[in-house]
């Protein structure tokens, strides 16, 4: 599975204690993923803090789960926007929507993520394309030259778009992308005309539905020979979200433009990529 991400799960990530730096105060938040896993326990801590809004962006709406929401913290407006990241129409509108409820954008959570190997270009667009998209279309609202006032874009890769992911080779490719994506537009030419600091968050391996339901099915089989390399990763040491959360949490408050962090069996720590 390579020595990486080996070494990831026999040395446990030692807890970095950060200086809190994020001022949440009256931010406008958007969380784009599903209401379970990472991002369930993400967005329960930050309506803790002081911002103003959180908006959800995803396919489906979890009316109970937007209710235990609100309940966290009264004074924050919880909302529900209906976004397909697979389709650019559906963001298209879904950002109109989001701009209309608040008018621009502080902080924007890339957490949508599929498991789909088989399924190339639905692994591909959820991943990648519609992370892409989304914040491309919601870039002018962030920009402080245009109609923002700056803020951070938090994109979730894996581990396994630092390192090859034999056993999910199409997931692996499009995390890959992400990081890609995310230091390209962190570089500081973009930083310091948007006021806009790009991170990504690289989750090892996490108890979530998405892992747990593919446990016991014949999902990977399609590719010849990885049902071995399958079965190593179900079987490896599994951090829970709230583990992950937390740390999640804690470097969005580093706010460092370019941080890229492997948040892993319940530590955390910051990769630095070669440049050539």
């Amino acid at each position: 599975m390579g020595s990486f991400i080996s070494t990831l799960f026999k040395f446990p990530i030692h807890k970095k204690n950060f200086t809190k730096m994020f001022d949440w105060t009256n931010k406008n938040c958007v969380y784009v993923g599903g209401f379970s896993g990472i991002g369930y326990q993400v967005r329960q801590m930050i309506m803790q803090k002081p911002i103003k809004y959180l908006i959800i962006c995803s396919r489906m709406e979890n009316v109970e789960y937007l209710k235990k929401l609100q309940a966290i913290n009264t004074s924050v407006k919880v909302m529900f926007v209906q976004m397909n990241v697979a389709d650019h129409s559906s963001i298209v509108k879904a950002v109109k929507q989001v701009v209309g409820i608040c008018g621009h954008v502080d902080v924007l959570i890339n957490g949508v993520g599929v498991l789909a190997d088989k399924d190339v270009d639905t692994t591909v667009a959820v991943n990648l394309t519609g992370l892409i998209n989304t914040t491309l279309l919601m870039m002018p609202y962030m920009d402080k030259t245009q109609s923002g006032q700056g803020g951070m874009v938090v994109n979730i890769a894996s581990v396994y778009g630092l390192e090859p992911g034999p056993a999910f080779s199409v997931y692996s490719a499009a995390k890959h992308g992400v990081i890609g994506f995310t230091r390209s537009m962190a570089d500081n030419h973009y930083y310091h005309k948007t006021g806009v600091a790009f991170m990504c968050i690289c989750p090892g391996m996490t108890s979530t539905e998405l892992m747990m339901n593919k446990r016991d099915m014949n999902w990977m089989k399609w590719v010849p020979h990885s049902e071995e390399l399958w079965n190593t990763v179900v079987e490896a040491k599994m951090q829970t979200p709230e583990e992950c959360a937390v740390n999640f949490i804690n470097i969005m408050e580093e706010y460092k433009n370019g941080g890229i962090y492997i948040c892993s069996v319940g530590g955390m720590k910051e990769v630095v990529p070669t440049v050539y």
